[in-house]
């Protein structure tokens, strides 16, 4: 059996693959605090990583697996990728690996309507079975279908960047960079479903850099004219902009801290609510074996948000479940405020035992060998005696043999 270094490890080089490659995308759905996710999930005792689509109806509060597979499955499966909410609710698409899946039962069931030799982008539009297809060839060509991407109808040619849809039908955006660093980037924008376009330059000051492969994103609001921008700065942290006069102006509404993109992946879209936007976190756990997942949801345009974590241990489902030993773990109180006390019952074989306490990003906060004991208690205090923040932390037993499911402990300063 693999150690659970070598589960990390694995775990890692898949994780930090390439941008175009890596799974870890979120997009709304065509319900408001409706979103779907595309992530890696967990490594089987056989080394294999699996995929899951998970979907969501109250913004990432709670998530519902929808549909899972290995990393190579069988032929004439699909592979999950990256997934694009349609406006017909239920409706889903999944696309990369050349081809284009959809689902009109909410990420269930699925069906191959493309096969296509390169990989295009794919961009849903603000109408039901809309869908645009572009930079698949050298020519630039971008194609848009109406009926869930079955068929589709040749634009233009001369198109190289990403494309975004409106609010209004027709209202199509795209965003470029030419002769990056120099010339910066450009929001072009089409109201005869990109058929001409006009150029509106973007000041260095919203978007300017490419960070490890993060190039500035755009994503529609709700009204007409609205647009989300979110921008990566070199010391490796992300700003959201607001414009509401389709990008001429911009208001900065978040900056958020450092983020080390090699452990960490980032991705966000607007939602269907008024003022909703979403970005999704997720990392490896300390464990090595599955992700961990942070949806932050804004209800103000991006000013302010609520944090939603989900460790997608293979126990959330019953298939294909990582074998774990029965380790007793509980604490207790829990809020607290002063002293908590855990408690622990250890297989009789373990020659040696060691109790982690992490915060909700994962940071290892306190460590205890706890090797011949029943309890320990923590006192709220990080490895340097400090008081750690008021909020949730996690707690997990490590012995040379056993790692314990992770537990949630709420500490109130």
């Amino acid at each position: 059996m693999k150690s659970k270094l070598l589960y990390a490890v694995t775990f890692l080089c898949l994780f930090i693959g390439t941008n175009d490659k890596i799974l870890a995308q979120i997009t709304r759905g065509a319900q408001p605090g409706e979103i779907y996710i595309s992530t890696d999930w967990y490594m089987d005792n056989y080394g294999k990583i699996h995929y899951a689509i998970f979907h969501s109806t109250d913004n990432g509060e709670h998530i519902a697996l929808k549909y899972e597979n290995i990393e190579t499955p069988p032929s004439g499966e699909m592979k999950i990728g990256k997934v694009l909410g349609d406006a017909t609710p239920g409706a889903l698409y999944n696309w990369g690996w050349n081809e284009l899946w959809v689902s009109y039962s909410y990420g269930e069931n699925w069906v191959n309507v493309e096969n296509f030799g390169s990989t295009p982008k794919y961009t849903t539009g603000c109408i039901e079975s809309e869908i645009y297809k572009c930079c698949a060839n050298v020519q630039g060509t971008v194609w848009r279908s109406i009926d869930f991407g079955n068929t589709f109808e040749d634009i233009r040619e001369d198109i190289k960047f990403k494309l975004e849809v409106g609010v209004n039908p027709g209202i199509v955006y795209g965003l470029a960079n030419y002769s990056y660093p120099e010339v910066g980037f450009y929001l072009n924008i089409s109201n005869d479903y990109a058929l001409n376009f006009i150029e509106i330059s973007i000041d260095s000051a919203v978007a300017f850099w490419s960070v490890s492969g993060h190039y500035p994103q755009i994503s529609r609001g709700t009204k007409p004219g609205e647009i989300f921008l979110v921008s990566w700065w070199p010391d490796y942290h992300y700003k959201i902009f607001h414009s509401v006069d389709t990008g001429y102006t911009w208001t900065e509404k978040f900056e958020s801290d450092y983020i080390n993109v090699y452990y960490w992946r980032v991705a966000y879209t607007a939602g269907r609510e008024p003022g909703s936007f979403y970005v999704l976190r997720s990392t490896v756990a300390p464990a090595g074996d599955h992700i961990w997942l942070y949806i932050d949801y804004s209800s103000d345009y991006g000013e302010t948000f609520t944090t939603y974590f989900h460790d997608l241990d293979s126990l959330y489902t019953s298939l294909t479940p990582i074998i774990k030993p029965d380790i007793k773990l509980s604490a207790y109180p829990t809020p607290f405020s002063e002293k908590t006390t855990i408690v622990f019952d250890l297989p009789n074989n373990c020659n040696a035992a060691v109790l982690s306490i992490y915060d909700i990003s994962g940071m290892l906060i306190k460590q205890y060998n706890v090797y011949g004991n029943k309890v320990q208690q923590w006192d709220g205090c990080n490895s340097s005696g400090a008081t750690v923040k008021s909020g949730l932390y996690f707690y997990q037993i490590k012995t040379d043999e056993y790692l314990s499911p992770l537990n949630k402990l709420m500490f109130i300063n």
